[in-house]
């Protein structure tokens, strides 16, 4: 016997250290009866939140747009057009000039019409007369967004001026960390956030007419308006995952199958919920309930949650008995 107690006489001193090994991982009847019941609740909370996503839709875009904290720019940087600058035909002020104020360029967005123009006529296999008809309207439209600007002009150099004044108190410590001056930039937020929420509903009406108007004279489904200069990963994309991914995800633990993949991708989902309000930024809402969930999911995939009334402990039977058949010697 040694001085850690390790006994060195052959197979006892095997049989001791998996007898140690085995006994750390041994669950009580009450504990896996809890563990299933764990699973299973997670699993039919994701099928359920999947199921009614697929049957009511889902839009991500409140979500990414209320997120708070560090990471927030990352998370609605996946929003397109955000902050309304597309939509807007926003032109920055040049800070290498003299004197200069931000203005609006309405030209990239006709282009990209026009192009949208020509995908549609493909789409639908328009004749020229059709073609020349869908121009006509996007000459309303075009006319009609120049008005927009032309009648708001005074007020969208404004909300330019203030949003332009809004980023640079961002970029400076002083105003994020005395607590007056952040009362200030949060109500110069408010208050660009009201204005241009008014100006972008508007515009919005001008984009879903041109949708609209180019897509009248064909038949069948309408060939959707992208978006441009859309991100890498947009919350379009996003909208059609999450649903799929609950779904997926749910029942796969409800069965028991894959349950620590399904577990941990669970938790992943849940945590970046978290990480949309983090914890301690300003203005971030709490989120422990989605936070208890995480954990639970921890606690499924690493204790074994998918080793009782699963699918995974079918499968893992009868690989066991698979490999001790090929085991067997073959008697001569």
């Amino acid at each position: 016997m040694t001085p850690g107690g390790t006994f060195h006489n052959g197979d006892k001193d095997i049989t001791r250290r998996r007898s140690l090994s085995a006994s750390t991982k041994q669950l009580g009847t009450a504990a896996i009866i809890a563990l299933v019941l764990l699973r299973l609740a997670l699993g039919w909370h994701f099928y359920k939140e999947g199921s009614a996503k697929m049957q009511d839709g889902f839009s991500s875009a409140w979500f990414l747009g209320a997120a708070k904290g560090p990471l927030a720019d990352s998370f609605k940087s996946m929003l397109w057009d955000a902050d309304g600058k597309i939509r807007l035909c926003y032109v920055p002020t040049d800070a290498k000039a003299g004197w200069s104020e931000p203005g609006y360029d309405t030209k990239q967005v006709k282009d990209y019409w026009k192009q949208y123009l020509d995908e549609v006529a493909s789409f639908h296999s328009y004749n020229a007369e059709m073609k020349k008809k869908a121009a006509e309207s996007l000459k309303v439209r075009s006319a009609q967004l120049d008005s927009f600007f032309a009648y708001n002009h005074v007020e969208i150099i404004e909300l330019f001026r203030q949003m332009e004044r809004r980023e640079n108190q961002l970029q400076r410590a002083d105003m994020t960390g005395v607590e007056s001056l952040k009362g200030q930039g949060a109500k110069l937020q408010r208050e660009v956030d009201s204005s241009r929420t008014g100006y972008l509903a508007s515009l919005d009406l001008i984009w879903e007419g041109v949708e609209r108007d180019l897509n009248q004279y064909g038949a069948g489904e309408i060939y959707p308006l992208g978006e441009l200069n859309g991100p890498a990963i947009s919350s379009g994309q996003i909208d059609k995952f999450i649903p799929w991914f609950d779904l997926i995800c749910g029942l796969a633990l409800l069965a028991g199958f894959c349950t620590p993949v399904a577990a941990i991708a669970t938790a992943g989902f849940l945590l970046s919920v978290c990480l949309t309000q983090f914890p301690g930024a300003e203005g971030a809402q709490p989120v422990y309930y989605q936070t208890i969930e995480m954990f639970a999911l921890l606690v499924v995939a690493f204790a074994g949650g998918g080793k009782y009334l699963s699918l995974d402990s079918v499968i893992n039977h009868f690989c066991k008995r698979c490999c001790n058949t090929s085991e067997q010697p073959v008697k001569e």
